[in-house]
């Protein structure tokens, strides 16, 4: 799951995979610690998996994949978010991660932490956000924990089904295209504008993946490499270029998007789709987005060097800095 704002679907959190790409990015290092200490622990435990730490979501010997995805009050969520908003959105992000393998999500059980005493109010428009969500996404509750713990907790599991092999991070070749959908800084203009837009302040409270897309590119078999861009487009395009044992050349005037550059690359919760593809497949692409109503951007090209650069800019070809870390890294800032 998305790694910067919550712990990702198979710990693919920031940093997991030996990334010479991803560090100089500003990779977290204290989580990229607590990831690698878990699963150095479990090495030799579910070796029958076929996919396990370091995706989107981890793919289980009969094909199905499996994501969760954890939001703490005051880090994931403020007063600019209604209990029924944070509700879709803890469904909304795991359904990002089920659709950037390409699967369609299928069932979620929630465990949540709360304060005593219980507020009721809140939990009921919780309650709502979380079954208009499983509804828009074809997902269905069916079961969970409750506990009682100093601040609101709420983590969510879900599986799905992809409509043939899963898409992975690691698929992507030297000379691939990059593209990402939708508009990227949103949830950043949300967070950091004095005054941000209706359309960014909707998207911060209730994002829509583009589930049907990506189940469409999953199921043409075009697609090499392909996760959900979360944690920012700086953070997770290291991640799918240490995974695939590529770099990257993007042009910054090809993102997509009127917030600052900063914003559209180094903040997150973006939840669109970034993926390569071969030349040959454009027009096959450009087709089923537009039959999709998918916002489509061509932002660059995978290559055989490690580097990540972000071309055409000022700074060119350095990335402006992170602005959201778990752990306070030196420079971050905070989701609140």
């Amino acid at each position: 799951m998305n790694e910067g704002r919550s712990t990702r679907g198979s710990w693919d959190g920031g940093g997991l995979a030996p990334l010479r790409n991803a560090s100089p990015l500003g990779a977290d290092p204290d989580e990229s610690y607590a990831i690698a200490a878990l699963s150095g622990a479990c090495v030799g435990v579910g070796a029958g998996v076929p996919v396990g730490i370091g995706d989107d979501a981890a793919v289980l010997p009969d094909g199905s994949v499996v994501t969760v995805d954890t939001m703490v009050e005051g880090t994931h969520w403020d007063a600019r978010l209604t209990p029924a908003d944070v509700g879709w959105k803890l469904v909304a992000v795991n359904v990002s991660d089920i659709a950037a393998m390409g699967a369609t999500p299928t069932w979620a059980v929630l465990a949540l932490t709360l304060p005593a005493p219980m507020d009721r109010a809140w939990v009921d428009g919780f309650a709502r956000g979380v079954g208009e969500a499983c509804a828009a996404f074809g997902v269905a509750l069916v079961g969970g924990d409750t506990t009682r713990g100093p601040v609101r907790t709420l983590s969510l599991t879900m599986g799905g089904a992809p409509t043939r092999a899963p898409v992975l991070r690691s698929g992507g070749q030297p000379g691939d295209d990059l593209w990402v959908t939708g508009s990227l800084g949103r949830a950043a203009e949300a967070m950091l504008a004095d005054t941000p837009s209706l359309a960014a302040l909707a998207h911060l409270r209730r994002p829509v993946p583009p589930l049907a897309f990506a189940g469409a590119l999953g199921a043409s078999g075009c697609v090499h490499a392909m996760m959900d861009l979360s944690d920012g487009l700086r953070a997770d395009l290291a991640r799918l270029c240490a995974a695939s044992g590529v770099g990257a050349r993007v042009d910054a005037q090809a993102l997509p998007g009127n917030a600052p550059l900063a914003w559209r690359t180094s903040y997150g919760e973006d939840y669109e789709l970034l993926f390569t593809s071969p030349r040959a497949a454009r027009d096959a692409i450009a087709s089923s987005a537009d039959m999709h109503s998918i916002s489509l951007h061509r932002i660059g090209v995978l290559t055989s060097a490690p580097d990540v650069a972000l071309d055409g800019h000022s700074d060119a070809p350095a990335w402006p800095a992170p602005r959201f870390t778990h752990f306070g890294a030196s420079g971050a800032e905070g989701a609140v």
